[in-house]
């Protein structure tokens, strides 16, 4: 399962999960009828945070990172464990 996948299967809402042995809230919002998704997480302990947006255009997802490298992104939606 590829990261755009991973995203597409949760809920949109809040989740608890674990990345790097830390928990994490992570929040996904689904805009323009599931064609945008926000991803947005924050570690518990308040030292970190994940933030960007996911497009399907043209059935192809695109990541664009908020502020961040996109390998900071893909990093966090590829490992973390709910």
């Amino acid at each position: 399962m590829d990261a755009f996948q991973r995203i597409d299967a949760l809920e949109s809402g809040h989740h608890e999960v674990t990345y790097h042995d830390e928990r994490w809230g992570l929040t996904i919002k689904r805009y323009s009828n599931g064609h945008s998704i926000k991803v947005f997480a924050e570690a518990r302990s308040g030292k970190d945070f994940i933030s960007g947006n996911l497009y399907l255009i043209d059935d192809v997802w695109s990541l664009k990172p908020c502020e961040m490298p996109r390998e900071k992104v893909m990093s966090f939606i590829l490992g973390f464990q709910q």
